[in-house]
């Protein structure tokens, strides 16, 4: 990968903020003793739609799963977690600070659920003022690897796929779909057993500091 890319594209979840290992849906359907089935329903509901409180969210889950009753003390406590579980992964802000100060325009296109972005918010309070555009999958209604949240993106920052780089920890939802538009990908893969799968057109950092010198035009 040679030279400052026109715009970078990042990942929230496991990319600029630690993850946890189990997802809102699951979380939800094992506090109400739900099965896999509904945890995937709940998942897709979540991330496609906006919820403006704990409440809303319960209201429709009572309707959309028949439960007797709206679990809002359930979803509450799990709200609350997710606001407050997000922590910034080592040099996340630092890197998109360089990126833009190299010229780079920014962009988030991400997963993710309302109070997971109020996390994000809290987590990394100096990274969102260096972006210039926010794609989210609850905003917008349609997750990646849908190909619409990059297009979208590419649109905003009005900058074409080939002079765009996107960064992600995720093969199947950030690097495959953003290489299938024709940009550039970094891949973040902290676990070595992955890192001999690399792509055409993608390159293989394991942290931030190796994707930063790799937005700077160094090979990895």
């Amino acid at each position: 990968m040679s030279g400052v890319p026109a715009a970078v594209l990042f990942d929230i979840g496991d990319t600029l903020v630690e993850r946890p290992a189990v997802g809102p849906g699951r979380r939800i359907a094992d506090a109400l003793g739900l099965p896999e089935e509904s945890a995937r329903a709940i998942t897709r509901l979540v991330f496609r739609e906006p919820f403006d409180s704990p409440r809303a969210l319960a209201e429709r889950l009572r309707s959309e799963l028949r439960l007797d009753v709206a679990p809002e003390a359930e979803v509450a406590t799990i709200w609350r977690a997710q606001e407050e579980e997000p922590i910034e992964v080592t040099g996340a802000t630092a890197c998109v600070a360089a990126a833009r100060r190299a010229g780079a325009r920014i962009a988030l296109v991400s997963n993710i659920w309302s109070p997971y972005f109020t996390g994000f918010r809290r987590a990394c309070p100096d990274l969102l003022p260096l972006v210039d555009s926010v794609h989210l999958s609850y905003q917008g209604g349609v997750p990646k690897p849908d190909p619409a949240m990059f297009e979208a993106a590419l649109a905003a920052l009005d900058v074409p796929a080939a002079e765009t780089v996107m960064v992600g920890d995720s093969l199947e939802k950030d690097v495959l779909p953003a290489l299938a538009l024709g940009m550039r990908a970094v891949w973040l893969v902290r676990s070595a057993a992955q890192r001999d799968v690399r792509p055409n057109g993608c390159t293989v950092a394991r942290d931030f500091a190796e994707v930063e010198r790799i937005l700077g035009g160094a090979s990895a």
